[in-house]
């Protein structure tokens, strides 16, 4: 399908996509209606359904990349689920959950607003979609016994240059700490003693190296697995928000990214030790 075709048609898959979520949405009552935002809460929010539908079905159009689009199809599908399944939406008190003697007034929600918060983190979504699919675009060009991509993109040719892998493990790197740091202060992740600045600090920088890292390897030296295990960190990440708690596995990843980091470069040794053993080719030669 030629370019401006392929955009059109994940545009409107994408409004589809965002228009059935936000039906279901409003017939439940949740407020998220046009009136409880501003314009640009709006664009953020609505364009937010909108983006996380057309990224994969584009690259599913584009290149024939299929892992986008399946992650896509099941996360929609337990988010609609959720929502239209029983129990419905049951409010408790954070006193309940941390088994405190007198309630806070705080109120958490569970068995509820799945598509409020698919909504509001669907920029998280769509980074773990896109790495997803550069993961299968790496792992198709790799296998020759596996179907080829519809169409080579002629920048991002694997195994790339040094400074091409540079430049592309760092906008990967960059767009990965953006999103990153802007859902932990959507979260409210905090430092006690004030020094939050230099919590974020810190974060952004680790969120730039934990993502910059495996890229790099992926595309200039085929290491799958890192990048892989990257983007399943993503997605288990932003999945978590779907459960109410008062714990906060986001704080986790953003502040002790190196914990994530050091799991990183084991596997990355792992397969490349393989891969000096050639047992991966081996694989490869098999698959």
């Amino acid at each position: 399908m030629p370019s401006r075709r392929a955009v059109g048609f994940s545009l409107a898959i994408g409004v589809i996509h965002a228009a059935g979520l936000l039906f279901v949405a409003l017939s439940l009552s949740y407020s998220i209606g046009p009136s409880q935002y501003s314009l640009g809460g709006l664009l953020w929010r609505y364009g937010g359904l909108v983006v996380v539908a057309a990224v994969p079905v584009w690259l599913a159009v584009r290149f024939r990349l299929v892992t986008p689009v399946i992650a896509l199809v099941v996360t929609a599908a337990y988010v609609l689920g959720m929502e239209l399944t029983p129990p419905g939406p049951t409010f408790r008190d954070v006193a309940e959950l941390e088994g405190l003697a007198e309630p806070t007034g705080i109120t958490v929600v569970e068995n509820g607003l799945y598509i409020v918060r698919y909504m509001v983190n669907a920029s998280v979504w769509t980074v773990g979609f896109l790495f997803l699919g550069l993961v299968e675009y790496a792992v198709r060009t790799t296998w020759t016994h596996l179907p080829s991509v519809r169409e080579w993109v002629p920048w991002l040719s694997i195994p790339a240059s040094r400074r091409r892998a540079i430049a592309i493990a760092t906008m990967g790197g960059l767009l990965h700490a953006a999103v990153m740091v802007w859902y932990a202060v959507r979260l409210g992740v905090t430092l006690s003693g004030g020094f939050e600045w230099l919590l974020y600090l810190f974060g952004a920088v680790g969120m730039w190296v934990l993502a910059a890292l495996p890229l790099y390897l992926l595309v200039r030296h085929r290491l799958i697995v890192p990048a892989t295990l990257l983007t399943v960190f993503i997605l288990i990440d932003v999945q978590a928000a779907f459960t109410a708690s008062v714990e906060d596995p986001h704080a986790l990843y953003f502040g002790g990214w190196f914990f994530y980091l050091g799991i990183l470069l084991i596997v990355a040794g792992i397969e490349y030790g393989l891969r000096r053993l050639d047992v991966y080719h081996r694989f490869i030669s098999e698959a």
